[in-house]
């Protein structure tokens, strides 16, 4: 945010990738606590996980599975 600002424009995505695998119940909580205390700071956030916990905490989201015919996709909105 500081070099955006240095710089004279907005930051406003956010990319978190699987950056949470340390981490236990307690700290999982305080980092959805966190991405939801800084939301109304970024036009969009993505979050790239694996965890369930972290999968159910955001109603809006985009799951990526394979299937015999590749990757495929569905939109939770």
């Amino acid at each position: 945010k500081i070099l955006a600002r240095r710089a004279g424009t907005k930051l406003k995505t956010l990319v978190i990738d699987e950056g949470f695998g340390t981490q236990d119940a307690k700290g999982i909580s305080r980092l959805i606590e966190a991405i939801n205390t800084v939301s109304n700071d970024f036009e969009k956030i993505l979050i790239i996980t694996h965890m369930n916990e972290l999968k159910e905490a955001f109603p809006a989201k985009i799951e990526v599975f394979k299937s015999i015919h590749g990757s495929e996709i569905r939109v939770y909105v």
